[in-house]
């Protein structure tokens, strides 16, 4: 890969999966899983709509949580198999530096 490509940082990874779970856990603590509060319509049939409406909302809003942390789980894996793939790399180049420990 030549100078202007990317390079990947096994530490901004790590961070990244890391920044990724603590969001997940914020986002989906900053409202109950039933939706938000729901006010009174003044009447039976508005308030069943918005109740179906506002837990909705609270499905979706959980729904994206874990969406979050799934991608946190992806960057780990990134991280791990980027990690595992170095750390065979170097001991292949230290296999060829040095024949006798094949």
């Amino acid at each position: 890969m030549n100078s202007a490509g990317f390079q990947v940082v096994l530490s901004d990874l790590e961070g990244m999966a890391g920044a990724f779970r603590h969001e997940s856990a914020a986002f989906g603590d900053i409202m109950p899983g039933s939706g938000p509060p729901c006010p009174d319509g003044g009447g039976a049939d508005i308030n069943t709509a918005m109740d179906a409406t506002v837990q909705l909302l609270g499905l979706l809003h959980q729904q994206m949580a874990t969406v979050i942390g799934e991608h946190a789980a992806k960057l780990q894996t990134a991280h791990n198999r980027y990690e595992h793939t170095e750390i065979s790399l170097a001991q292949l180049a230290t296999q060829l530096t040095f024949p006798g420990t094949v």
